[in-house]
């Protein structure tokens, strides 16, 4: 039996939940894709990722449905279904809202369910149920945020996640809520409970700093003690929590091993973060492949193969490879062709990486954006994923399973909007201990 498990819907928020689990000592893994494939029992936190934030409509009920099904089979204390800290989605797009309702059909009996998407240590709030992010040394309300305001993929335009989650709900109920005096006038257990036995699909649950959050483990902690599983929808903060709260430890400081080689990074984010990361690979010498939009749009598939051979030749003469779909939303490819499919992006960009690790031009891996990843991973052949090492915040270093393409590599999974600007370069230049 596992203490948590989770239901993740991107890969790269899946690995933030494995990050969370390993920073404070306990033994996690990820499955990806198979929703035949069993469940681990070695292990403290089992988790299962696919690309649901991509999906919208029958596609989701039928991914998600499958996915709660395997991961029930866990008999997990806690069941976190992982959203993105940024709380990001909509009705049709990858709905938090649809992903409770169907927690509720699989679980009927459990009641209302908190949802905690705060995430301090990575400048992610709720207060007053509106939410908030951090940019570029700023914190930002959700709607007005640089980045989160004008998501290719899922614009936010209301902060209130009660009013978001309504606008998901098939019953337009808003959810209730548990405020931040909560933490301090020592009423939170009380409403904790009141909520808990209501009658609304969910409660929002504020959280500016990780005592709130780990006030909140403890209180699924508490009911699972009771009945199985206490559930939850949030981010990598709360994982921590119930991590810190399980282990009493602090902080393991990971070793960051050195690339044996070319590193190649593949991204087909269009987060301002994510052009930021680019510019900077750039600037320190990095090749910079720019994927040919009619490539992206499917019409000229015979450009894979030229694609191929050049990110080939570069690494072959022992360059790092930057290879991305677009360098922002001003990139005139993104403005040509706008969002493109997820899963035709994620099986290019996943095929090359691959095919590059299987030819043995590089160990070293790095791919970019949410929405992608999963069909990357799931092209690479990626049955299960565990952390090598720490190193940023939500992007750490991991290894899969021997059955993938890139089996035995280093392989660095970075959502979007998180990192520092250098993250490519301490990839492949990591700094010694001192």
């Amino acid at each position: 039996m596992s203490y948590v498990s989770f239901v993740a819907d991107d890969l790269t928020g899946a690995s933030d939940v494995l990050a969370q689990a390993h920073r404070y000592g306990l033994d996690a893994v990820l499955l990806v894709g198979d929703s035949s494939r069993p469940v681990p029992a070695d292990c403290d936190v089992v988790g299962i990722a696919g690309p649901s934030r991509s999906l919208g409509g029958a596609d989701f009920d039928a991914l998600v449905r499958a996915q709660l099904e395997q991961v029930a089979t866990a008999d997990a204390d806690v069941l976190l279904y992982k959203v993105c800290s940024t709380c990001d989605s909509s009705p049709s797009r990858g709905s938090i809202g649809r992903g409770i309702e169907l927690l509720h059909e699989r679980f009927p009996d459990h009641g209302p369910i908190a949802v905690a998407p705060a995430q301090p240590d990575f400048g992610r709030y709720t207060a007053f149920s509106n939410h908030f992010a951090g940019h570029s040394g700023r914190v930002h309300r959700l709607d007005r945020h640089p980045v989160m305001a004008h998501h290719p993929s899922t614009p936010m335009h209301e902060a209130d996640l009660r009013r978001v989650l309504a606008a998901q709900l098939r019953t337009g109920d808003a959810p209730e809520a548990i405020h931040l005096p909560s933490h301090a006038d020592g009423s939170f257990t009380e409403q904790w409970q009141a909520h808990r036995h209501g009658s609304r699909a969910a409660f929002v649950v504020d959280a500016a700093e990780d005592g709130h959050l780990d006030t909140v483990a403890r209180a699924l902690r508490k009911e699972a003690a009771r009945r199985r599983p206490a559930i939850a929808v949030g981010s990598g903060g709360i994982m921590a929590a119930l991590a810190r709260t399980a282990t009493d430890r602090s902080p393991r400081a990971g070793t960051v091993p050195p690339p044996s080689g070319p590193v190649l990074a593949v991204s087909a984010s269009a987060s301002s973060t994510t052009a930021a990361q680019i510019a900077d690979a750039v600037a320190h010498g990095w090749a910079e492949i720019a994927v040919p939009a009619r490539l992206l749009t499917g019409q000229a598939p015979s450009l894979a193969g030229e694609l191929e051979k050049t990110v080939a030749a570069l690494l072959a003469d022992g360059r790092n490879v930057i290879a991305h779909t677009t360098r922002g939303t001003q990139d005139p490819r993104y403005a040509g062709t706008g969002p493109v499919d997820a899963a035709s992006v994620g099986e290019l960009l996943g095929t090359l990486a691959g095919n590059m690790a299987a030819k043995g031009l590089t160990r070293d891996l790095a791919v970019f954006g949410g929405d992608t990843s999963s069909h990357a991973l799931l092209t690479m052949g990626v049955g299960e994923l565990r952390v090598s090492s720490q190193f940023v915040t939500a992007a750490p270093i991991c290894h899969t399973d021997s059955g993938a393409a890139v089996a035995g590599c280093r392989l660095l999974l970075k959502g979007g909007q998180v990192g520092p600007t250098d993250i490519l370069q301490r990839f492949a230049q990591p700094t010694p201990p001192a």
